[in-house]
């Protein structure tokens, strides 16, 4: 019967049975009168085989609608400052409503964090900051947009004008602030900034990242120098001002592993929509 269905010829089924019980090193096969059947390690055999080539046909489907850009899974860096307006909410949201079967895995972290990890493979593109040391052979750049810097201060500070703070307004004023090492590039340019208009920063608290420091602005603990990004979300008790003479041009970016691949050019085209 089986060599019917298959309309191959008896003697070439056995044969193939005869070598993979011989590959296998057990029998599959008793023969019982005038036929044959399944021994208990052959029907154990069976079931195994029959839920492997499942997963075989599900892996060709579900590779198949990844290739089409119809499945999969994307994961995202996403700096927290920014998530609140601009390109990478939009363009969140836009993605999931246009293509709901692919899956979303939106990772917070710092902008050298995702660098590092779309280099390893960790993740497939982040919304970022403009470092020194890209690698270009590794990272694909989108540009977005350029923020700057603003001043912090709690709203019970009061100044006595409404036009750009002067040096003199802020001189002597306690800051909080961020170590080096969490944005190097960042660091370095806003100081270099601060010497350039004659200001020198005392910090009263260094911190990990904006939230906190905005949290501690408007607690009274210090100002802060921050990214005018901040400015989409205003905390509850916190005053954003310019500076005269001061800007720091902040790069926004979409970086993204190379070569992009099906799924993550559907991305990039909602990106740049």
């Amino acid at each position: 019967m089986a060599a019917n269905r298959l309309h191959v010829a008896q003697p070439a089924i056995s044969r193939q049975i005869r070598d993979l019980e011989n590959e296998l090193g057990f029998s599959l096969f008793e023969r019982v009168g005038r036929g044959i059947i399944l021994t208990d390690a052959g029907k154990h055999y069976l079931e195994h085989v029959r839920r492997v080539l499942k997963d075989l046909d599900e892996a060709q489907r579900s590779a198949a609608r990844i290739a089409e850009g119809r499945g999969g899974v994307l994961r995202i860096g996403l700096l927290e400052n920014a998530s609140w307006a601009g390109h990478a909410p939009s363009t969140l949201k836009r993605f999931a409503r246009n293509h709901p079967d692919i899956s979303l895995e939106i990772k917070p972290m710092s902008s050298v964090a995702q660098l590092e990890l779309i280099a390893a493979g960790g993740l497939d593109g982040g919304f970022l900051y403009r470092q020194d040391r890209m690698d270009r052979s590794l990272h694909e750049v989108v540009p977005l947009r350029t923020d700057d810097v603003v001043f912090a201060a709690s709203s019970d500070l009061v100044f006595d004008h409404e036009n750009d703070l002067t040096l003199e307004d802020i001189e002597g004023l306690p800051l909080v602030g961020f170590p080096r090492d969490v944005a190097p590039s960042y660091f370095d340019r806003l100081h270099a900034a601060l010497e350039h208009i004659g200001f020198e920063p005392h910090y009263a608290q260094l911190v990990e990242n904006e939230t906190i420091i905005l949290s501690l602005v408007s607690a009274g603990v210090g100002c802060a120098f921050v990214n005018s990004a901040n400015e989409a979300r205003p905390p509850r008790n916190v005053q954003f001002r310019r500076v005269e003479g001061l800007s720091v041009p902040i790069d926004f970016l979409f970086v993204h592993r190379r070569p992009p691949g099906t799924t993550l050019s559907k991305f990039l085209a909602t990106i740049t929509e």
